[in-house]
């Protein structure tokens, strides 16, 4: 029946749709990569050079917009690791394969129940974005897990200008898609800036739970991204969340 589904459905990404591992941390994976590779150096040396060019990154990141800028910024980041090993660097490694055992050691990954839910929410005809606090990047990171195909729009702070819980990006969002908020559904993992934030903006949400962690008060809970796809074009969809909890007696 037309009209019976959400105009889309947008997914938070970091910690919705993707993740960084915890563990091994990028200390570790560095230190062994370099191992590998024949450098004989203490440990703390290698910590600190991977903490120099983790500083340089975070004071470069945000001027990356393309592919092109990503990948100079990633050899850049290189160039300030080796330097950072002075002439200890092993003289089999050149900057781009620096470049790539770094991008290793911070890959973003997709979660494994992310393609599933995606795929579910497209295959009924709904419309699937993101809408997300983040820079640049993101599409950027997207592309790079596979998922950037899947997704349109990509709603991210940095370009709109807010940030989540802020209603200005849930309403552009809803923009991008020529629908009103509450013609919209977020899933999202936070449930300050996605649930409360939705919420304000009256956006129906599905609060994800990978954490066991008790839901907020009145908000529709999902422990798996399939779940909380079936949730968002359930019956019942447009009140997901939106009804305020109980007053105390």
């Amino acid at each position: 029946m037309p009209g019976a589904y959400p105009a889309a459905v947008f997914f938070d990404a970091y910690g919705t749709l993707i993740h960084f591992p915890e563990t091994p941390s990028p200390f570790d994976v560095m230190a062994e990569a370099m191992r590998r590779c024949g450098a004989a150096l203490p440990r703390a040396r290698l910590d600190d050079a991977l903490r120099r060019e983790m500083a340089y990154f975070k004071q470069h990141y945000g001027a990356v917009r393309t592919a092109a800028d990503l990948e100079r910024l990633r050899l850049d980041d290189a160039r300030v690791y080796v330097q950072a090993l002075g002439g200890d660097c092993p003289p089999t490694l050149d900057t781009a394969q620096v470049a790539d055992l770094l991008a290793q050691a911070f890959e973003t990954r997709a979660l494994p129940d992310a393609r599933p839910a995606i795929d579910l929410l497209r295959a009924a005809g709904v419309r699937v974005g993101v809408l997300s606090n983040y820079s640049y990047l993101l599409p950027l990171v997207l592309a790079e897990v596979g998922l950037a195909p899947l997704l349109d729009p990509i709603v991210f702070s940095a370009q709109v200008g807010a940030q989540k819980p802020d209603p200005r990006i849930f309403a552009a969002a809803a923009r991008a898609v020529g629908a009103a908020a509450a013609d919209c559904v977020l899933i999202g993992d936070d449930p300050v800036n996605d649930v409360e934030g939705a919420r304000r903006s009256g956006m129906p949400v599905v609060w994800i739970d990978r954490g066991g962690q008790p839901a907020p008060d009145g908000a529709a809970a999902a422990r798996t991204l399939d779940d909380a796809a079936r949730l968002a074009i359930a019956d019942g969809w447009r009140s997901l969340s939106l009804t305020p909890p109980p007053a105390a007696d």
